[in-house]
């Protein structure tokens, strides 16, 4: 996993320091963050290849996240 679920809960708490997630929700949240960074970077790399790029880049998921 990339993100914690320690990290999940410092960011529930910046949103709102009182708020408490249950252990399922926190597992759901993981999921869909890990989803999310694996289809973009998967994008990504399709957009690098097609500008026949060796590696990726910056503008690469940039151009993907502003589709």
């Amino acid at each position: 996993r990339l993100l914690s679920k320690r990290k999940v809960q410092e960011l529930v708490g910046e949103i709102d320091p009182n708020e408490r997630l249950e252990g399922a929700v926190e597992d759901m949240l993981l999921e869909i963050a890990d989803e999310f960074i694996e289809s973009v970077t998967q994008a990504a790399c399709r957009l690098a290849k097609h500008r026949k790029g060796d590696r990726l880049e910056v503008r690469d998921v940039q151009l993907h996240l502003e589709r």
